[in-house]
C-alpha cells in the first residue's frame, strides 16, 4: 500500500502530500463514524477503501480504489444497521443477538440481486453494474465501476428547475429500453428517483442505486427508504402486491418533476381526493397526449395503471392523431357533400326539434313562475299573524339586520339551539395543521428504535415521544408497542408513543470463559454485561497463578445466583464480579 500513500480517501486523486485534498477538500484527519469502515481499509488485497459516500437501512456506499488495475471504484457493503453493528477496533460486523437469520436471508438476497446485476453487464451500459463480489468481515461487497456523473436533480439545479419535453424525448429512451431488459430478466428497481438516476458528461443516463425489496416497502425488520414523490402506494403497503408497474409509476413521477418543476403529491395524500394536476395544466408546452399517458401511468389502483416499461414507451412516443396536434381553441373547416334532398329534410327536423324545446322551455318557466308566487304568498302570510311562541314585534326590528344561517334537520331529531363552543380556529392556523402530504402510519414494532429514528423516511414526518420498558418478546432496541395503529393516515408532523424495549427483566448470569475456553479479561465481560443491561460491580481477588484482569468468578447476592442462574436486571440485582489481580506472595489455595 505504499506507493498509494498519498491517495485522498475523499475523491482518490493522487495527491503530493496528506492533508486538505486541494481537489474536493477532504482532511485526511477528518473522524470517521465507527459503524462503518475506516477510510485505508483495505479489501480482498485489493482494493483500498475511502470515506463513505451513502447509506440506508441495506447497505453503505464507499469511494474506492482498485490497486490492481489504479482506477476508482465504488465499495458496496451489505450493512444493515438494524441487524447488525460494528465497532473501532475491528472491521468485522457484529449480527445482533437474536437477528441472525434475518440477516443471513437479506445477505443471500443481496448476493442474488447483484449476482443478476452483473450478468447484465454486457448487455446494458445504463447501469452501474457490478464488477466483482466477495465476502469478508462476516458481510458482503460488491465492487462497481465509479462514474464521473451528477444526480439528476443536481442536473436540474443546474438548469432552471426544469426541462423540455424535447430534452426529456432525448434524454430517457436509453434508460427506458434498459429498464424494460432489467424487468425482463426478473428484477425490479423500487427506488427510481432523481436520486438514483445519475446524468453523465456526455448527457447520458445512468440507473443506480439498486437494493433489496425489504428496503423499499414499509412494515419490514429494515428501516425503509422511500422516495417522496416517486415511491408507488404499493409500497406504502406490504399488503399490496410490487410489480414492473411499480417502477412505471416512478418513472412516470421522475417525468412529471422534470417538465413541471414541480414534484408529485404524495400517493397517500391522493387517497380519497386525487387532485394530483396533469402537467400540461401546469406547463402548456407539454404535450396533450404525453400530459395524459404520464397520468395513466401514475394512477394510484395498480390495475388500471400502465403495466410495463414497453407499453408506457409505446403511449408515450406514439403520434398524436389530427385532431390532437390542433392547438386548443382552434377549429378546422372539414366540407362534407350533403345530397340537397337529405339537407332540406335535415332542416325541417331541427326546426321542429327547436319548437318543441321552445314549447318545454315555456312549460317550465311558467311552472317555476307559480312555485314562485306561492313560495312568496306563504312568506308573507307568516310574517302577518301573531307567532305565540316567537319573539314580539320589537324583538324582530332589532334583529333584523342579522343573517340566520338555516340548520338543516330531521324528522327523527328536534331543533335545538346551537351549544357554546370554542372560538373557531382561524383558517391561517388550520392551513398551518394540515400542511405537508398524508402518508399511512406504519407499524414499527420489532424495528430498531435507532435505525428508525434516523430514517430520512420519518424524519419530517413523525417525532417519537420513546419509553424505554423491559420486554419479554423483544430484543433491547426494538421497538416494542406504538400508539397510533397501523393504517392509519395522517399529516405530519405528528407525533407518536413508542416503548423501546430494554431487553429481558431477567437473564441467565453469562459464562466468563470463552469459546476456547480461556477466561476473559474484565473489559471482554463487562462488555457482555452491558449489553444485557446487568449491574455490576468489580471485587479485587489477589491471586499468584493468573495475571491481573481476569474474571476469576461472579455472584448475585439477591438471587444466589452464579453462572447460568438467573438475576434480575429491572430490579436492579447488582451482579459482583472477582477480577484476579496478580500477588506472587500469596500462597496457592488450599
Amino acid at each position: 500500500m505504499s506507493e498509494h500513500t498519498t491517495l485522498c480517501m475523499g475523491c482518490m486523486e493522487l495527491l503530493e502530500e496528506a492533508g486538505i485534498c486541494p481537489y474536493c477538500g477532504y482532511d485526511d484527519n477528518s473522524p470517521s463514524q465507527p459503524s462503518y469502515l475506516m477510510p485505508k481499509t483495505v479489501l480482498d488485497g485489493r482494493y483500498i477503501v475511502g470515506r463513505l459516500l451513502s447509506a440506508n437501512g441495506e447497505s453503505a456506499l464507499y469511494i474506492g480504489y482498485d490497486k490492481t488495475t489504479d482506477q476508482k471504484v465504488t465499495v458496496r457493503e451489505y450493512m444493515p444497521d438494524a441487524l447488525c453493528s460494528r465497532t473501532r477496533e475491528a472491521p468485522d460486523i457484529k449480527v445482533n443477538q437474536g437477528a441472525v437469520v434475518q440477516y443471513k436471508n437479506y445477505m443471500s438476497e443481496f448476493i442474488e440481486l447483484n449476482r443478476n446485476l452483473m450478468r447484465l453487464r454486457s448487455a446494458t451500459s445504463h447501469i452501474l453494474a457490478p464488477l466483482d463480489m466477495f465476502s469478508q468481515n462476516n458481510t458482503a461487497y460488491v465492487i462497481m465501476q465509479y462514474a464521473d456523473a451528477i444526480t439528476l436533480r443536481q442536473y436540474l439545479a443546474d438548469n432552471a428547475g426544469e426541462l423540455t419535453w424535447d430534452q426529456v424525448r432525448k434524454l430517457f429512451p436509453p434508460l427506458l429500453t434498459t429498464l424494460s431488459c432489467i424487468h425482463n430478466a426478473g428484477i425490479l428497481h423500487r427506488g427510481i428517483s432523481l436520486e438514483n438516476i445519475l446524468v453523465t458528461e456526455r448527457g447520458e443516463l445512468l440507473l443506480t442505486g439498486f437494493s433489496i425489496p425489504e428496503i423499499r416497502t414499509v412494515n419490514t425488520d429494515l428501516a425503509p427508504e422511500l422516495y417522496t414523490g416517486c415511491s408507488a402506494p404499493e409500497q406504502y403497503a406490504s399488503s399490496e402486491w410490487i410489480g414492473t408497474w411499480t417502477d412505471v409509476y416512478a418513472v412516470a413521477a421522475v417525468m412529471y418533476r422534470l417538465l413541471t418543476g414541480c414534484m408529485p403529491t404524495e400517493p397517500m395524500a391522493r387517497v380519497g381526493s386525487d387532485d394530483l394536476l396533469e402537467p400540461a395544466k401546469i406547463n402548456p408546452n407539454v404535450p396533450a397526449n404525453v400530459s395524459k399517458v404520464i397520468m395513466q401511468a401514475m394512477r394510484l389502483k395498480c390495475d388500471t395503471r400502465i403495466q410495463t416499461v414497453t407499453e408506457f414507451v409505446t403511449k408515450l412516443f406514439e403520434q398524436p392523431s389530427y385532431m390532437q396536434k390542433l392547438p386548443n381553441g382552434s377549429t378546422q373547416t372539414i366540407p362534407i357533400q350533403v345530397p340537397r334532398q337529405q339537407s332540406r329534410e335535415a332542416r325541417r327536423r331541427k326546426k321542429k326539434r327547436t319548437a318543441v324545446i321552445a314549447n318545454v322551455f315555456m312549460a317550465l318557466l311558467g311552472i317555476a313562475l307559480v312555485a314562485v308566487l306561492v313560495a312568496g304568498f306563504v312568506l308573507l302570510a307568516r310574517m302577518l299573524l301573531p307567532d305565540s311562541s316567537g319573539p314580539d314585534r320589537s324583538d324582530v326590528s332589532q334583529s333584523s339586520n342579522t343573517v340566520v344561517q338555516p340548520v338543516p334537520t330531521t324528522a327523527s331529531e328536534p331543533v335545538t339551539e346551537p351549544p357554546i363552543t370554542e372560538p373557531p380556529v382561524s383558517s391561517q392556523t388550520a392551513v398551518t395543521t394540515r400542511q405537508g402530504n398524508m402518508f399511512v402510519m406504519p407499524n414499527f414494532v420489532g424495528q430498531k428504535y435507532e435505525s428508525v429514528s434516523a430514517s430520512e423516511t420519518w424524519k419530517e414526518r413523525l417525532v417519537f415521544e420513546v419509553t424505554y420498558d423491559y420486554s419479554e418478546e423483544y430484543d433491547d432496541g426494538l421497538i416494542c408497542e406504538q400508539d397510533i395503529e397501523e393504517g392509519t393516515t395522517l399529516y405530519p408532523v405528528q407525533t407518536v408513543k413508542i416503548t423501546v424495549s430494554k431487553g429481558l427483566s431477567t437473564v441467565d448470569i453469562p459464562d466468563f470463559y470463552d469459546e476456547n475456553g480461556f477466561r476473559m479479561t474484565a473489559e471482554q465481560y463487562a462488555a457482555i454485561l452491558d449489553g444485557l443491561n446487568i449491574k455490576y460491580e468489580y471485587r479485587k481477588v489477589e491471586t499468584p497463578y493468573e495475571a491481573t484482569g481476569y474474571v476469576m468468578g461472579v455472584f448475585c447476592p439477591e438471587t444466589g445466583g452464579e453462572v447460568g442462574g438467573k438475576i434480575n436486571v429491572a430490579e436492579g440485582n447488582t451482579l459482583y464480579v472477582d477480577v484476579s489481580e496478580f500477588t506472587p506472595s500469596v500462597g496457592p489455595v488450599g
